[in-house]
């Protein structure tokens, strides 16, 4: 019994550290964002000293396609104050991420790679429906969520609320 429990914990402990500290590869970056997820006070720091904009999207979805191009404005408009960083479910090969991307014209940075989106899924507390979009402080505290296609100006004015300037 003595040992179950042991194992008990060894396990536990395994569960929780793969959602602790990470390395995720950025299409067409050769440096990676490191992330620090801390379940007991539900914050996901990034590499980032900025607030930041996870972006849940599909290759398959309509609504995410229609947000690309208004995103790419926002990553523009807000470049070195917030980072806008897409999560591309659901895919399994990068050359055919990379055709997407490029397809698409889309120059914010991307994830990919199933591990990356699942913890990010995580991390989130699930992803229940695309498009998601999820803004949090420089801090890794999540401050705001919209699921489904919201217009651009509501997506500036929340990335507006969340610019450390703005504190």
């Amino acid at each position: 019994m003595r040992y179950f429990g042991w194992l008990l914990i060894l396990f536990l402990s395994g569960c929780t550290e793969n959602l602790t500290q990470k390395n995720h590869i950025v299409i067409g970056e050769n440096k990676p964002i490191q992330s620090t997820f801390t379940p007991k006070e539900a914050r996901l720091k990034l590499s980032y000293e900025k607030p930041y904009l996870l972006f849940f999207f599909s290759k398959t979805c309509g609504a995410c396609k229609e947000a690309i191009p208004y995103l790419n404005e926002l990553a523009q408009s807000f470049q070195g104050e917030v980072e806008i960083i897409g999560i591309l479910g659901g895919s399994s090969r990068s050359d055919n991420d990379i055709a997407f991307l490029n397809q698409h014209d889309v120059r914010f940075k991307v994830i990919s790679d199933p591990q990356s989106t699942e913890y990010f899924s995580k991390a989130v507390g699930g992803v229940y429906g695309v498009p998601l979009f999820a803004f949090f402080s420089s801090d890794g505290k999540e401050m705001k969520r919209f699921l489904g296609l919201v217009p651009k100006s509501l997506l500036e004015e929340t990335l507006k609320t969340i610019r450390p300037n703005e504190f």
